[in-house]
């Protein structure tokens, strides 16, 4: 695993901290903090893990970065710097016009993330920016479909989301993530609900086209044993504070903090897995 020689990092996060709003029932607090100065960079064509259980508040630093938290229930500080442009954190909508274009997401469930009723070929050229006619569109659908693995002949191209495993999809979804080349890519658990032997195949995809695209990767998981084999540097998060970070495999030689050592422990069933 080799990151990018280049110096401006794909994406940056500056002192990035989100609060969430309690209701108004008694008992309730009135602000939980659920991130707290979280800085980062992830570099061109790197894989940069966040990792922590659930709560650590490695999801929500996701979101904030593409400000897609709810603004009614949220507070976040800090900046974000992406696609050459530096954005305030709480500017959730500067933030979100650059989805698609800067920022590509693939999430957990891929099925949530393709439209039920519409057909792979024209989902995937809908997400194309860019003035394309359509035998250019066309073309790039097919190059797309290929860069993750998928053979763009009529069957697939025709087909709508049901009819594809969840590791097809979750490929489609790729696909569309990185179709207008965004600088990072936001993978949140991308490979929970696959089997082991998908898993696998699609962590290597993720992989191949950080290299290949020279677009960075923020690889959100729970998982050690998928950062060890798949993660150049990784930060640990736990109650929503970085505890750890560094080179993978320096993390993994010598961790420092309880927390980590406990994550890793709990890995060794999915390291074995991927191996």
């Amino acid at each position: 695993m080799t990151a990018s020689p280049d110096t401006r990092p794909a994406l940056r996060i500056e002192d990035l901290s989100v609060s969430y709003l309690g209701g108004r029932n008694a008992g309730q607090p009135k602000e939980t903090t659920a991130l707290s100065s979280f800085s980062a960079e992830v570099l061109p064509g790197e894989v940069f893990a966040l990792v922590g259980e659930s709560g650590s508040g490695k999801s929500t630093a996701g979101f904030a970065v593409g400000g897609l938290l709810p603004p009614e229930n949220t507070r976040v500080a800090g900046k974000v710097t992406v696609g050459g442009k530096t954005i305030p954190a709480k500017d959730y909508a500067a933030l979100q016009k650059l989805c698609g274009r800067h920022i590509g997401f693939v999430f957990q469930e891929p099925s949530s993330a393709l439209h039920p009723s519409i057909k792979i070929e024209t989902q995937i050229g809908e997400s194309l920016h860019g003035k394309l006619s359509s035998r250019q569109r066309k073309e790039r659908v097919a190059s797309l479909l290929q860069s993750v693995r998928l053979t763009p002949d009529k069957r697939l191209l025709k087909a709508y989301p049901h009819h594809l495993s969840g590791g097809m999809q979750q490929r489609v979804v790729l696909a569309i993530a990185m179709a207008n080349r965004p600088s990072v890519l936001i993978a949140d658990e991308p490979t929970t609900a696959l089997d082991p032997t998908i898993r696998k195949e699609v962590l290597q995809l993720i992989r191949d086209l950080a290299t290949d695209s020279r677009s960075g990767v923020l690889l959100i998981t729970h998982d050690f044993g998928i950062v060890s084999h798949f993660a150049d540097r990784v930060a640990v998060l736990y109650h929503g504070e970085v505890v750890e970070s560094g080179v993978t495999r320096n993390v993994l030689s010598s961790p420092q903090h309880s927390y980590t050592k406990s994550l890793i422990a709990s890995a060794r069933g999915t390291t074995e897995e991927l191996a």
